[in-house]
């Protein structure tokens, strides 16, 4: 069965290349959205395997506080796909079952980010 992917990603492009890498990887993605509070709802309905999150989010949005939202509803792999990583890599590890990966994005760290994501979810 194919593994369901929710994109959180506020630049069209940035998600659309995403959507391309993830597809060659042998996700679906399930939905891309671009808020905070839209993560939140997609994540609760949809039920993805795993969430790929940015850090900022449209409308001032931020990552790190949906991906709090969304843990105290659902303990679904996130993994956060920052230009941030270094400087927020504390702040980010701080929520739990969660993967890091810098941008731009290399197909390899993604895939190896999603393997863990799943294999953490299987156990």
């Amino acid at each position: 069965m194919q593994r369901r992917l929710l994109i959180v990603e506020d630049e069209v492009m940035v998600a659309w290349a995403l959507v391309e890498t993830v597809h060659d990887l042998g996700w679906k993605v399930c939905a891309t959205v671009t808020t905070e509070q839209a993560a939140v709802e997609a994540a609760s309905h949809l039920k993805p395997d795993a969430i790929l999150m940015d850090y900022r989010l449209a409308e001032g949005g931020d990552g790190l506080l949906a991906a709090r939202r969304i843990r105290e509803a659902t303990d679904v792999p996130i993994i956060f796909c920052t230009a941030y990583a270094a400087g927020l890599r504390n702040q980010i590890l701080s929520v739990p079952h969660v993967q890091l990966v810098g941008k731009p994005v290399r197909p390899l760290s993604l895939q190896k980010a999603l393997e863990a994501a799943v294999e953490v979810d299987c156990e």
